[in-house]
C-alpha cells in the first residue's frame, strides 16, 4: 500500500489513538489534531506529528490543515457525552458540528480525497432493533442529531465537490486508553473507576437497558480499512454482536475486579434509548469485520488497564441548562 498523508482528528483520544497506531503500523504519515479535552499526551504515537488545536477555532484549524494538506482525513474529534447533550447543547453541538465543518472546508481546499467519519448508532434513536444502515435515522437526542447533521452534510457536499466519504457507526466501544476521568460516558470505566475508589457506581433506571459492548481492537481494524477500499458513500455499523443488560455488565465487572459494592440506582436519564443493538452484515461483508473478543476477556484486559492507571478524579462540568431532570450525581 502506497504511503498516504493522513490527518486524524481526535487522535489523542480513545478510539482515535488506536486508529493512529494502526495507520502508523501500515506505513502512513500521520498527523494528529486534538485539543486534549478528552484525550491525553500519553496516547499519542511517537511516530506521528501532533498539533494541539481546538477545531472550533476556524482560523487555527485552517492554518494547520493548510500546512498538513491531508489526502485522507479520519474525523473522530467530538464530544460524545450523549446523555449530557440535553443539558449542554452548545458545547456538544460546537464540538461536533463546528469542529467537523472547520475541518472539512480547509481539507477540501487543500486536496483531501476522502473523509472517514466516525458517527454513532445514536442516529437510529429508538428504532426497531437490530439497527440496519438502510433505516431512516430518527435520533432521540442532540448528540445523535449532531452526528446525523454531519452525515447529511457529507452526502450533499461530496456531490458538489467530488470527494469520497465513508461513515462508520461504532457503538459502546471500550478497552485500554478509555478516559477514566469522564463521568458522562464510557460506562465500563465509570464502573471500574468507582470500584478502584471503593465507592458504589450509579445505574440510571432499572439497569435493564441493553447494549452490545465492543472491544477496541476489533473495532479499529474496520475503521482503518474504510480509508482505503472502494467504499465511497457507504455506511457501516461496527461493534459486538451479543447484547447485555447494564445489570449483567455490573455483575461481570464486580466478578473480574473481586470488589463487590452494590450499585446505586437513580432515575432514568431523559431521552436515553433503552435497547441499542445493531446489525453488522455490511461490515462483515465489505470490511471482513470480526467480533473476536468475548466481553469477559475484554473486561479482564480493561480492568488491568484501569488498575495500572489507578483511581481517577471524575471531571464534572457545570452544565449549560440546569433542570430538575439533571442526574443527581452530575451536580457540581
Amino acid at each position: 500500500m502506497k504511503s498516504k498523508s493522513i490527518l486524524v482528528t481526535g487522535g489523542a483520544g480513545f478510539i482515535g489513538s488506536h486508529v493512529v497506531d494502526r495507520l502508523v503500523t501500515a506505513g502512513h504519515k500521520v498527523r494528529i489534531i486534538d485539543d486534549l479535552s478528552g484525550g491525553f499526551l500519553r496516547n499519542i504515537n511517537p511516530k506521528s506529528e501532533f498539533y494541539k488545536v481546538d477545531l472550533r477555532n476556524k482560523n487555527s484549524a485552517d492554518k494547520i490543515i493548510k500546512k498538513i494538506k491531508p489526502e485522507i482525513v479520519y474525523h473522530l474529534a467530538a464530544n460524545a457525552a450523549e446523555n449530557k447533550a440535553q443539558f449542554s447543547p452548545i458545547d456538544v453541538t460546537s464540538r461536533n458540528w463546528n469542529a467537523f465543518i472547520n475541518t472539512l472546508v480547509p481539507a477540501l481546499r487543500n486536496g483531501m480525497k476522502r473523509l472517514v467519519f466516525t458517527s454513532s448508532i445514536a442516529v437510529y434513536g429508538a428504532l426497531q432493533t437490530p439497527f440496519k444502515e438502510t433505516y431512516k435515522p430518527e435520533p432521540e437526542d442532540l448528540y445523535g442529531i449532531s452526528k446525523l447533521a454531519i452525515e447529511k452534510t457529507l452526502e450533499v457536499l461530496s456531490k458538489v465537490h467530488k470527494f469520497e466519504y465513508v461513515i462508520t457507526r461504532p457503538h459502546n466501544v471500550y478497552g485500554p486508553r478509555q478516559n477514566m476521568t469522564d463521568p458522562y460516558r464510557n460506562v465500563i470505566t465509570i464502573f471500574m473507576n468507582a470500584l478502584l475508589k471503593n465507592q458504589p457506581y450509579y445505574i440510571y433506571g432499572d439497569g435493564n437497558q441493553r447494549r452490545c459492548f465492543s472491544y477496541i481492537d476489533d473495532v479499529v481494524d474496520a475503521i482503518f480499512k474504510c480509508g482505503f477500499g472502494n467504499f465511497h458513500g457507504m455506511v457501516f455499523n461496527i461493534g459486538a454482536e451479543k447484547d447485555y443488560s447494564l445489570n449483567q455488565l455490573s455483575e461481570i465487572i464486580q466478578k473480574v475486579s473481586g470488589i463487590n459494592i452494590p450499585p446505586i440506582y437513580l432515575d432514568n436519564r431523559p431521552q436515553e434509548v433503552k435497547i441499542a443493538i445493531s446489525d453488522h452484515t455490511q461490515a462483515i461483508k465489505y470490511l471482513h469485520y470480526q467480533d473476536k473478543t468475548p466481553l469477559l476477556k475484554g473486561i479482564i484486559s480493561t480492568w488491568e488497564y484501569a488498575k495500572r492507571q489507578g483511581p481517577q478524579k471524575s471531571c464534572f462540568d457545570t452544565v449549560e441548562i440546569d433542570s430538575p431532570l439533571l442526574p443527581k450525581n452530575w451536580k457540581v
